[in-house]
C-alpha cells in the first residue's frame, strides 16, 4: 500500500514538474508583461508547492540531501579561508542585519524615487516572505540536519529548517533591491543586476550546506520562495506605477 502510494506521488510530481516547465516556457514568450508574470509566478508556486510536498512525505526530491552533504562535508572540500569567508557572509546574513538592510534600502530607494512606494514594496516583500517561511515550517515536517540538531538540541523536535529563512529573506531583499533599482534601466543593466542577485542568492545557499545548518532541498525551497514574492513585489510596483505615475 506505502508502495502504491509513492508511485501515486512519484507520478503526480513528474505531472507538476511538466506543468511547471509549460508555465515557465510560456511565461518567457508572452509578450504581455503582465500575463508573463502570472505564468512565472503561477510556475514558482508549483514548483514550490510541489517541493514542500516531496520533503513532507520525504519523497524522490529528498534523495539528493544527504549524498550533497556528504560531498560538501569530505575534508578536500573544505579549507579554513573558505571556512572564514562563509563564516563572515553568516555574521551579515543574520534577520537583523536583513531586517536593517531592509529599511534603509527601502528608504534610500524612496528618497530616489521621491516617494515611498519603493520603500513600502521592499519592507513589504521582504517581511511577507519571512513569515510565509515561518508559517510553512509549522506546517512541513522536516528533521534537522546533525549539526543542527546539535546545536539546537532542546528545539531539535520542533524546528523544521524546510525551506531556508536565511535564502528566502537574502533572496527577497536583494530580488526586490533590484527590481526596483532596474526599472527604466536598460537590458544590460537589468542583466547584471539579475546576476549579482543570483550570485549572493548562491553564496548564501553555499553557506547554510557548507556547515550542515540545511538540507539541498531547504536552500532550493528558500530560493524558489524567494523569487516567487520578488515577482509578487514587482507586479505591485508596477501597478502603482501605472495607477500612480
Amino acid at each position: 500500500m506505502c508502495r502504491r502510494i509513492l508511485v501515486i506521488h512519484n507520478d503526480i510530481i513528474t505531472i507538476v514538474l511538466i506543468g511547471i516547465a509549460l508555465l515557465l516556457v510560456a511565461g518567457a514568450l508572452v509578450g504581455d508583461r503582465k500575463r508573463a508574470a502570472a505564468l512565472v509566478a503561477a510556475g514558482l508556486l508549483m514548483a514550490f508547492t510541489a517541493l514542500a510536498i516531496g520533503v513532507h512525505v520525504h519523497g524522490w526530491v529528498t534523495a539528493f540531501d544527504a549524498p550533497t552533504a556528504s560531498w560538501i562535508g569530505k575534508p578536500i572540500h573544505r579549507s579554513r579561508g573558505l571556512g572564514e569567508a562563509l563564516r563572515m557572509i553568516q555574521r551579515l546574513d543574520s534577520p537583523g542585519v536583513i531586517a536593517a538592510a531592509g529599511l534603509i534600502g527601502g528608504a534610500l530607494l524612496s528618497w530616489r524615487a521621491r516617494s515611498v512606494r519603493p520603500g513600502v514594496i521592499v519592507i513589504a516583500t521582504v517581511g511577507v516572505a519571512v513569515l510565509a517561511k515561518t508559517a510553512i515550517r509549522a506546517v512541513v515536517d522536516r528533521p534537522p540536519t546533525q549539526a543542527e540538531a546539535l546545536a539546537l538540541p532542546r528545539l531539535s523536535t520542533l524546528h523544521h529548517p524546510f525551506p531556508s529563512g536565511h535564502v528566502a529573506g537574502t533572496g527577497a531583499l536583494l530580488g526586490i533591491i533590484a527590481v526596483c533599482i532596474g526599472v527604466g534601466r536598460s537590458r544590460t543593466v537589468r542583466a547584471l543586476l539579475t546576476a549579482l542577485v543570483v550570485a549572493g542568492v548562491l553564496i548564501v545557499a553555499f553557506s547554510r550546506l557548507y556547515f550542515g545548518i540545511h538540507w539541498l532541498t531547504d536552500v532550493v525551497g528558500g530560493a524558489l520562495l524567494a523569487a516567487l514574492f520578488v515577482i509578487l513585489g514587482h507586479v505591485a510596483l508596477r501597478m502603482f506605477s501605472e495607477r500612480f505615475p
